[in-house]
């Protein structure tokens, strides 16, 4: 689902008496009339500079606000969703966070953004609690209002590192995208390998331009008995394929938002054996917090993507109900919704992610990181098949 400046009015009446209201530039104030818990999202819903939109994180927020909402709301109060395009921006997303300050939203719920430092640093002028972001930025790691509910790829990349060397590589060859972002894939591998006996061999940067993958790909299979390839789908999906083609025996893994099932589905024979990281409990895995994810998306967001994107939109919402019910709170305040998110310890969030403490302190730079562990998979008969039942530690050991 896609949000525009051109959204017909009827549909936002419709989205209004969901309690689910549009927002950025665009939208009018939320309905404050002390009965409702205002949340914000804040994502790129929309990305016309790379064609890389993320809809489907806010379908996930949308999909267990209608549940939660459906069933009674939290403390006798249902939620009106405020949704915000940053459109991949930065200026966008800081338009966002202001936005979410003078209306006052009880916290921010569930942003996809990769602008987490123009986000941050407005909620925390504010004393807006930033509740399951996606963790891209240094920020989205220390910011004392952030509350990632998941390692990010910083966790994942570690993660899969360990993993390799948990199969028995030694020599482990690094491949990301050409970024900033992808730069700093040998640094959270490193950090993945710390106390084992394997090694990075160094990285290697592919350009998302590049035309061909094939020198790429002799570069990494060189002297490596491990390749970890840090791309999203579309250039991760490449670049097996040129693996494969050159016919490389080397133990490789990813990410598991780089081989969602229709890339599975797509590499065919080239995706068997792959070694996935996942930040949740994969949804091919089962288990009660899927199961609600899944019957609220088929219910509420049909025809959105299930992957780990709106995975972690729906666990965001999920998780602030969660602990505002248990700790029977009825002030929603951003005072108050940051005072209790910070005050957890042991926290039973469901299965999707391991036992929730925040009222701790963390070495810098991952200060905020309170899930810092991942699950091991692999591709196997075109499913993605939990190794284990344990949650890895990867960036913090």
């Amino acid at each position: 689902m896609q949000w525009t400046k051109s959204l017909p009015a009827a549909f936002c009446a419709m989205a209004f008496s969901l309690l689910l209201v549009g927002c950025g530039e665009r939208a009018n104030k939320a309905v404050d009339d002390g009965k409702t818990i205002k949340l914000m999202f804040i994502g790129q819903i929309t990305d016309t500079a790379n064609a890389t939109p993320v809809p489907e994180s806010l379908a996930g927020v949308e999909a267990a606000v209608k549940r939660i909402n459906a069933d009674g709301g939290i403390n006798g109060r249902v939620i009106t969703l405020i949704t915000c395009d940053d459109k991949a921006d930065a200026n966008e997303a800081a338009k966002c966070a202001r936005q979410a300050v003078r209306e006052n939203v009880s916290a921010t719920i569930g942003n996809n953004s990769n602008f987490g430092e123009a986000i941050l640093s407005v909620l925390e002028r504010g004393g807006v609690a930033s509740i399951g972001q996606l963790p891209i930025t240094q920020q989205d790691f220390s910011s004392p209002v952030a509350f990632p509910l998941q390692a990010g790829s910083a966790g994942m990349i570690a993660g899969a590192a360990k993993l390799l060397a948990s199969q028995g590589a030694t020599a482990i060859a690094l491949a990301a995208v050409d970024s900033p972002a992808g730069a700093l894939n040998e640094q959270f591998a490193n950090a993945g390998l710390a106390g084992t006996s394997a090694k990075a061999l160094g990285l290697t940067l592919v350009p998302i331009e590049a035309p061909d993958y094939a020198s790429y790909a002799a570069t990494v299979t060189r002297g490596s008995d491990g390749i970890l390839i840090g791309m999203n789908s579309d250039q991760a999906g490449r670049f097996v394929q040129s693996l494969k083609q050159a016919g490389a025996s080397q133990r490789v893994a990813l990410t598991v938002g780089a081989v969602p099932p229709s890339m599975v589905s797509r590499l065919g024979a080239a995706a068997e054996g792959l070694f996935v990281t996942s930040p949740f409990r994969p949804i091919e895995a089962g288990g009660a917090s899927n199961a609600q994810y899944l019957a609220d998306m088929k219910a509420y967001a049909p025809g959105a993507r299930k992957n780990v994107f709106s995975q972690g939109g729906w666990l965001a919402v999920e998780t602030f109900a969660k602990v505002m019910k248990v700790r029977e709170i009825n002030d929603f305040s951003p005072a108050k919704v940051l005072d209790v998110m910070g005050s957890l310890e042991d926290f039973d969030a469901g299965d999707m992610i391991p036992r929730l403490t925040t009222n701790t302190t963390l070495p810098a730079p991952y200060n905020r990181l309170f899930v810092n562990k991942v699950m091991f998979a692999r591709i196997q008969d075109g499913q993605l098949a939990l190794i284990d039942e344990e949650w890895h530690g990867g960036l913090i050991q």
